[in-house]
């Protein structure tokens, strides 16, 4: 368990507000990425207590966070929806050592609560593994599972050969 402080304070047992915040295009662009809003730290924190704990509890593993909290220069930077979730940081894109994404996103649905699970651009069978976006609303959680094959969204878990989308 890392020590909290006034810069960086702990969201939850195991993550902290820079892993959740970190972002290497930002680092690159000199983007300042960074939540002011205490609803944002509020709604990481609760991502972190409902999702992302539980699982790092279960698998007892590293959970890499690929993106979380994205400012809204940040969010156009990367081309994220104009009205995503990470805007609000009440999502985060993760990958675990030692854990297929689809296994990963399976644990998420059957034992957490959360509001979006999105399992992209997963196809094994090319060696692309991709990664699951989760989502976490406070009391409103939607329960939707969704695969991005990284041009179009579908409802449930669909494997695609990714080679034959252009």
């Amino acid at each position: 368990m890392y020590k909290s402080n006034q810069f960086n304070p702990m969201l939850s047992e195991y993550l902290d507000l820079f892993t959740l915040c970190q972002s290497e295009t930002a680092q690159k662009l000199g983007i300042h990425n960074m939540p002011h809003d205490a609803d944002v730290i509020d709604n990481l924190r609760q991502l972190c207590l409902n999702v992302l704990n539980p699982v790092i509890t279960h698998f007892d593993l590293p959970l890499f966070v690929t993106s979380g909290y994205r400012c809204p220069q940040l969010n156009a930077e990367v081309g994220g929806l104009v009205n995503s979730q990470h805007l609000l940081g009440q999502a985060a894109d993760i990958m675990m050592g030692g854990i297929r994404n689809d296994q990963l996103a399976k644990w998420i649905i059957e034992n957490t609560d959360f509001d979006e699970v999105i399992l992209e651009k997963f196809d094994p069978d090319s060696h692309e593994y991709g990664w699951v976006h989760v989502s976490y609303t406070k009391g409103k959680n939607r329960n939707r599972v969704t695969t991005f094959d990284g041009k179009t969204f579908h409802d449930g878990f669909h494997y695609f050969d990714l080679s034959k989308i252009s």
